[in-house]
């Protein structure tokens, strides 16, 4: 039986105001970042090339940009593929067990540990630093940017409909451009990203809830398939989005499996720190990462981080006062 416990009355009042005081700090933040961005409009020098302006226009307009390392990194293109094959030679040749000294398994996926990365392949982690991919995304977020880090993933064919194979918003921040690079072909049943466009102008209140988990059946309640988006290609396809403004997921593998890196940013005061300080544990391995990272990217990296602080979210469920 699942009694609703009554929350108290001290309580309802506690939540209440909790509630309120986040929607404030969210309103307050997000006009701050606005004054800050007019600053840093007048810092960028010059012109952005066609590509970069291509990005950025795509990523305003549509909330996506698809391109391959060659066109983005045509300089880089080379040694990454490399890294490309090291990270794949990983994936296949190491046994997935519980517990891994490589994988670390996530809700619909296995994660190459953050320090095998850095150990073997940490041309993976410094490719989100990359000059020209820094440059684009100040151009893009009009602030100064916080790297989240880089992750490789391994998706099975193994039918788990759950984390990022549910669609959703990415909360780190207003806008969170991420990138993401397939390892493998990625054709029909490979679990390509999909998204909804920005143009259908859909958000949350568009549910009746966010409760529930956003599946397929739900989303297409709201959006009609026709309208979603898929980005297949081969290895080397670069993803490009703002997954802070546009619903996306990982579609369900069901013919072969998928291996990509996903890259993170934000800007350095981001909505919720806690979930932007989550997608790389620059404090487990910060000897690792001091020895790779360049002093020029140490604000990019570590300056931005701040120690792990309790949200409202965390409060709520302190107080007892979660519904």
């Amino acid at each position: 039986m699942n009694a609703r416990v009554p929350v108290p009355e001290g309580n309802v009042h506690m939540v209440s105001l909790l509630r309120l005081r986040a929607k404030l700090r969210a309103h307050l933040l997000e006009a701050t970042h606005q004054l800050e961005s007019l600053v840093v409009r007048r810092r960028l020098n010059g012109r952005p090339d066609p590509l970069e302006a291509q990005v950025v226009h795509d990523l305003r307009t549509e909330g996506v940009h698809v391109t391959t390392i060659d066109r983005l990194l045509p300089q880089s293109a080379p040694a990454l593929y490399q890294a490309f094959r090291l990270a794949l030679d990983l994936l296949y040749h190491d046994p997935l067990k519980e517990p891994s000294r490589v994988w670390r398994r996530g809700a619909a996926s296995n994660d190459l540990r953050a320090d095998v990365m850095l150990e073997h392949v940490p041309e993976l982690y410094l490719l989100g630093l990359e000059p020209r991919l820094l440059v684009m995304v100040q151009q893009y977020l009009r602030l100064p940017v916080a790297y989240h880090g880089a992750v490789v993933r391994h998706s099975l064919v193994d039918g788990v409909g759950a984390g990022p194979r549910l669609w959703h918003q990415d909360g780190e921040d207003f806008h969170v451009l991420r990138m993401v690079v397939y390892l493998n072909d990625v054709t029909l049943g490979g679990g390509p990203f999909e998204y909804i466009p920005r143009t259908v102008g859909l958000s949350y209140k568009r549910f009746s809830g966010t409760e529930e988990e956003l599946t397929n059946e739900r989303m297409s309640q709201v959006v009609p398939i026709e309208q979603w988006s898929r980005v297949y290609g081969p290895a080397g396809t670069v993803v490009l989005a703002d997954t802070g403004q546009v619903f996306h997921h990982e579609s369900l593998q069901t013919q072969r499996d998928r291996a990509v890196i996903m890259i993170g940013y934000s800007s350095r005061r981001p909505k919720s720190m806690d979930t932007a300080m989550a997608h790389f544990p620059v404090e487990q391995v910060a000897a690792d990462l001091r020895r790779i990272v360049p002093s020029a990217n140490h604000a990019h990296v570590f300056d931005w981080r701040r120690p792990p602080y309790a949200t409202d979210v965390a409060t709520l469920k302190r107080q007892g006062g979660a519904a």
